[in-house]
């Protein structure tokens, strides 16, 4: 009776797994994919806008830095 069971159960996650599979593949071929000319220009809208607040970051960093420097400088010495 228990080698019984243990067919129904292994039967049963194959199937799970199985049908799981085919409606990941459904789905899969639903998904429309951008054209060449889309993925470049947005591609490089986030090169673009990545460099921009790296940027805005460096010059923050800098400035308050200096800014830091100048105040120990002047308490401490």
């Amino acid at each position: 009776m228990n080698d019984d069971k243990k067919k129904d159960k292994s039967v049963n996650e194959t199937g799970v797994v199985k049908g799981t599979y085919q409606t990941y593949r459904a789905e899969f071929r639903k998904i429309v994919w951008p054209s060449k000319e889309t993925l470049f220009k947005h591609t490089v809208t986030v090169i673009a806008v990545s460099l921009m607040f790296g940027a805005y970051i460096a010059l923050n960093d800098y400035i308050f830095s200096t800014v830091f420097q100048q105040f120990v400088q002047r308490v401490v010495m």
